[in-house]
């Protein structure tokens, strides 16, 4: 367990090194990855409380777009959403009609980040756009941290 805790902590480090915070609106694929190490490992330290800090949103946990959520591996109730706790992610469509959730359910393994592509209204606008929810699972939970792999057009409204 220590071994893991230091392989995550160190994996974490190597992410972080080689991204520059660019301080733009929102953030990248790389900094959703950092953010999703560093809450596997807080759920493997201590699940309860790991929840609970994903649920309040604390700014580690919490960073412009991304956001932890979580949810049960065997019936995929949400537990930690900033808005959908107690939903089931299998029900989640995107702004094309398209399952996500399901793939984001079935795709999860343990100790490997997944990546699920699906399309979602762009923050602020009618504009729809391309996410990456990149999940990963721990135990009896899975956990993930989507971002945004495009800007909203400068028409967009």
């Amino acid at each position: 367990m220590r071994m893991q805790l230091a392989l995550y902590s160190a994996l974490i480090a190597v992410l972080l090194a080689g991204s520059v915070a660019e301080g733009g609106e929102f953030a990248t694929a790389q900094e959703a990855k950092a953010m999703l190490y560093r809450a596997i490992t807080e759920l493997k330290a201590d699940k309860r409380a790991a929840i609970d800090k994903f649920n309040h949103n604390e700014p580690r946990f919490r960073d412009r777009d991304l956001f932890v959520f979580c949810f049960n591996a065997n019936d995929g109730t949400f537990t930690a959403h900033e808005a959908m706790v107690a939903h089931d992610v299998r029900r989640l469509r995107g702004a094309d009609g398209e399952p996500f959730g399901e793939k984001i359910f079935a795709s999860a393994r343990e100790a490997q980040i997944r990546q699920i592509t699906y399309v979602w209204p762009f923050p602020g606008s009618t504009h729809n756009a391309v996410k990456d929810a990149y999940v990963m699972r721990a135990g009896d939970q899975v956990c993930g941290v989507s971002a945004y792999r495009e800007t909203a057009p400068a028409h967009a409204n």
